[in-house]
């Protein structure tokens, strides 16, 4: 008779390592500002785009007798089929003996952490690429900024006074002003030194850099630019001496559902649909092979836009 498995043996996910993995999140990462997570309960369905009925002017008032009137949210659109993102953590036996001889080193949580990380990174760059594609954008939603024009050519550029202007076409579409604006690390680094910027802030209080020059915050930008949020898109992708930003030089504004409880029935830019219970940190198993113990990681994750009048794209914005 065969030895029965006890519980542990048995599971196919291991519950504390999943709870490390779903709490872990990259502070670099700018995707779920402009997509939040939406737990959806199938691996393929219908997007749920959005219009203005929100902001419709209706008589609700009814006199006795009289039929109701009626207003149905949001409609089903293009089909939606979740990506499955699947790695497995690697640790060699031997790295994992010389790390037992360190107190306070765990290798198994730290693996699980690093390849999140990983796949984390491949649905940002997802995101990015949609996000960043014009042709997901009303033509009145998209504009490039000439060489005369850009953030970093002249300091009489006002950006202040072109997200004004982008924060009004989203406003006239949707009626409501954008509340997230995420923009490539390399617009940050100029906006964190524009004149403009700075003579706005200075009588604020602020932090001072090591020149003792202001320091500019992601706060103090969203005040700048009358958002939300201010997100500094700081995911780079490639190799060592060759990185590239995946935000690119762009500005993306949007209206986001950013109260943490987004869901498939709230009017937003985007959502990440996720798979409900995901992601998973699988039972580590041990490969004889390599001699190596693997760190199973799965998600089900698939940024969509689900109302793109809600989203402005401004691209070339600095040289």
């Amino acid at each position: 008779m065969s030895t029965p498995m006890t519980p542990a043996q048995a599971r196919v996910a291991d519950p504390v390592l999943t709870n490390v993995a779903r709490g872990y999140r990259n502070a670099d990462f700018a995707a779920t500002h402009l997509f939040p997570i939406a737990m959806v309960g199938a691996r393929g369905g219908k997007v749920v785009q959005f219009g203005a009925e929100h902001f419709s002017s209706i008589d609700t008032r009814r006199a006795p007798g009289e039929n109701r009137q009626q207003v149905e949210f949001g409609y089903e659109s293009q089909d939606y089929s979740l990506t499955q993102h699947a790695l497995d953590g690697k640790v060699p036996l031997e790295r994992l003996q010389d790390a037992r001889a360190v107190p306070g080193i765990d290798l198994g949580m730290a693996t699980i952490r690093q390849t999140a990380d990983v796949v984390a990174l491949r649905v940002e760059i997802d995101a990015a690429e949609l996000a960043t594609t014009a042709a997901n954008y009303d033509a009145a939603h998209v504009s490039a900024l000439a060489a005369n024009a850009r953030w970093d050519a002249a300091d009489n550029q006002d950006p202040a006074a072109k997200v004004a202007e982008i924060r009004r076409v989203v406003k006239a579409d949707i009626g409501r002003y954008p509340n997230v604006m995420v923009a490539g690390s390399a617009v940050t680094e100029q906006l964190r030194q524009h004149p403009k910027v700075i003579d706005r802030i200075k009588y604020t209080r602020g932090l001072q850099d090591a020149q003792g020059g202001m320091l500019v915050t992601d706060e103090m930008l969203a005040v700048y630019f009358g958002v939300a949020r201010y997100v500094d898109a700081m995911a780079v992708k490639g190799k060592p001496g060759a990185f590239e930003d995946v935000w690119g030089k762009n500005v993306v504004l949007a209206y986001s559902d950013v109260t943490g409880l987004a869901d498939m029935g709230s009017p937003s830019f985007g959502y990440t649909y996720r798979l409900r219970n995901y992601p998973v940190a699988g039972q580590p198993w041990f490969d004889r092979d390599c001699d190596s113990w693997m760190y199973p990681y799965t998600t089900e994750d698939s940024p969509v836009i689900a109302g793109k009048g809600a989203g402005y794209l401004l691209q070339t914005v600095v040289d």
